[in-house]
């Protein structure tokens, strides 16, 4: 039940994905920001694609059975996604020039699902690395 596969982590991303998609979606339809839903597009490929990447290599710490590795890699996610969230946003801000400040709210709402889904998995893959 505590040991995080790879079929419960695709699951789980899945589900984050379509949660994330609808519900920023919608977001973006209330507050008629949804002419800006590339960013929310491009902050669902760029969260998907360090999960999968941050997913594989926390495997690698468990099979090493490395918690010093494994620490890294949550480090170097925490940075990634911070560092790739401020990027995506101004690049965004400054290539389309949006009339509102709202058009951030559908990708907070990425980020939000994201971080919760990362924290979640990141806790069961931690618990397949034995302490030493």
């Amino acid at each position: 039940m505590n040991k995080l596969t790879s079929k419960r982590f695709y699951q789980g991303l899945v589900i984050t994905l379509i949660a994330s998609a609808l519900t920023a979606g919608y977001a973006g339809e209330l507050l008629d920001v949804s002419e800006h839903n590339l960013l929310m597009y491009l902050s669902i490929g760029f969260f998907t694609a360090l999960a999968i990447g941050v997913f594989h290599l926390s495997e690698r710490a468990a099979r090493m059975n490395s918690r010093n590795f494994f620490m890294q890699i949550v480090m170097i996610n925490t940075m990634a996604k911070m560092f790739g969230s401020v990027a995506l946003v101004i690049g965004y801000f400054y290539i389309t020039k949006p009339n509102t400040t709202k058009f951030i709210v559908p990708f907070l709402i990425v980020y939000l699902f994201y971080t919760i889904f990362d924290a979640y998995f990141m806790m069961k893959q931690s618990r397949n690395i034995s302490s030493k």
